[in-house]
């Protein structure tokens, strides 16, 4: 679950944070729409895929929404992650502690180039055993992020029909728990 946590948080600061990788992407983004599917790969090739949505909004807001049978939602607002569990009628909440890790990642990737010294819209970068990357389309949209662990499981987050800068409200990002949810706080 931990990892989980972290992958949500690296996702919901990387869309927002593009400018950092130069001029090639898209420099003045606020907030993001997109739908996404995440494959998890395990060492010994076994595939897990979810689909959801994805609202983001700069600079640290995030909501996850997976859709069956996953259902999940996953808040990730000003350093607190809410994981939204409707089957079990459970919500995780904890405060984040990776979130100077989270803008390493993004001040450290640096640029793949191809044979000619022409950029290749991909961003790699290691931190704490993990091998991110990060891609974006030749138009600048964010198409892809994914990591590689310690326990040499991979997770891919490919995103499509993106919205760029749509206005989204703060309150989108607020999670209040519904009456009957067992609330699992974090200390």
């Amino acid at each position: 679950m931990k990892r989980y946590w972290k992958l949500c948080f690296v996702v919901g600061i990387c869309v927002l944070n593009t400018p950092l990788f130069g001029a090639q992407i898209q420099k003045n983004l606020k907030s993001l729409k997109a739908d996404f599917e995440q494959i998890i790969i395990t060492e010994d090739g076994a595939e897990a895929s979810y689909f959801g949505t994805l609202e983001a909004k700069a600079p640290n807001k995030a909501k996850w929404v997976y859709e069956p049978p996953m259902q999940k939602e996953v808040y990730v607002n000003e350093g607190k992650i809410s994981v939204y569990e409707p089957p079990l009628k459970q919500v995780h909440i904890s405060t984040l502690t990776t979130q100077s890790d989270v803008f390493e990642i993004l001040e450290k990737a640096t640029p793949e180039v191809d044979s000619a010294g022409k950029p290749t819209g991909r961003y790699t970068t290691t931190l704490n055993e993990t091998l991110y990357t990060i891609t974006f389309s030749t138009k600048g949209l964010l198409q892809e992020i994914s990591y590689r662990d310690s326990l040499q499981q991979t997770t891919r987050i490919i995103f499509s029909r993106h919205t760029l800068n749509p206005k989204i409200a703060d309150l989108v990002f607020v999670f209040t728990p519904p009456k009957d949810v067992d609330v699992i706080v974090a200390k």
